[in-house]
């Protein structure tokens, strides 16, 4: 394994929309699939079901629950909220695939001797099959992370641990994700240097506004790229 003699010693990515497509196959399937619930409590076809959801988001956000939204404008029973909300997000997910260039990149990185942890949040046991379907393990990460949203557990204070755990400082780590709001500004804050990955829907909302937020050290169209950036020059073409 070649030493890494430079300055950034671990890498942390995230998993959804960042190693695989989030956005274009869980989220459309799980839209889909609540579609059918919400045509037969709204009286509508199932493509105007779905693109209400779509419109909901729209207006409020990647980040709101937008079945709440919805029984609201609907004067729906408040327990739909939830109901709805298990359902999208307990959709297939056995046919998952990474991102073409992420296995050989995780490769080169552990390589060249670079510690790497994934970080990932939701409910624990969905993102450990999302995971172990992808063929994620500690064959490629030395840890991997799953905080649960629900839990109010931030992305900060894991970050912070992880830290700890390492006995690094934060310059010593890059933290790789699609989502500005979330593992983005949270390891910024603490000093690490950020990679933004260019897909998803969480990207796609940041371009719209992205004036309100800190902006990312770099972007990438493909994890493969973070083998050409020249971070305190130490991630380099060999």
């Amino acid at each position: 394994m070649v030493k890494n003699s430079g300055n950034i010693k671990v890498i942390i990515f995230d998993l959804d929309d960042t190693l695989y497509d989030c956005s274009g196959t869980l989220v459309v399937r799980g839209r889909r699939q609540v579609a059918k619930t919400i045509a037969k409590l709204i009286n509508c076809s199932e493509e105007e079901a779905y693109q209400l959801q779509l419109d909901m988001e729209e207006k409020y956000g990647v980040k709101a629950n937008i079945y709440e939204k919805i029984v609201s404008h609907y004067h729906l029973p408040g327990t739909y909220a939830q109901e709805l909300l298990e359902e999208f997000v307990h959709t297939d997910i056995s046919d998952i695939t990474v991102f073409p260039d992420v296995i050989d990149t995780m490769i080169q990185l552990k390589g060249r001797g670079y510690w790497m942890v994934l970080v990932t949040s939701g409910d624990k046991e969905i993102q450990r099959k999302k995971i172990d379907v992808l063929g994620l393990n500690n064959r490629y990460f030395d840890d991997i992370v799953i905080t649960e949203r629900n839990k109010g557990q931030p992305k900060k204070a894991c970050f912070q641990e992880i830290m700890k755990r390492y006995d690094l400082q934060a310059e010593e780590f890059v933290c790789v994700g699609d989502k500005i709001d979330d593992e983005l500004t949270a390891s910024k804050s603490l000093g690490m240097v950020t990679v933004m990955f260019e897909h998803g829907r969480h990207y796609n909302a940041y371009l719209k506004v992205q004036d309100k937020y800190i902006k990312p050290d770099y972007f990438i169209k493909h994890i493969r790229n973070i083998l050409e950036l020249r971070i305190l020059n130490n991630l380099q073409v060999i």
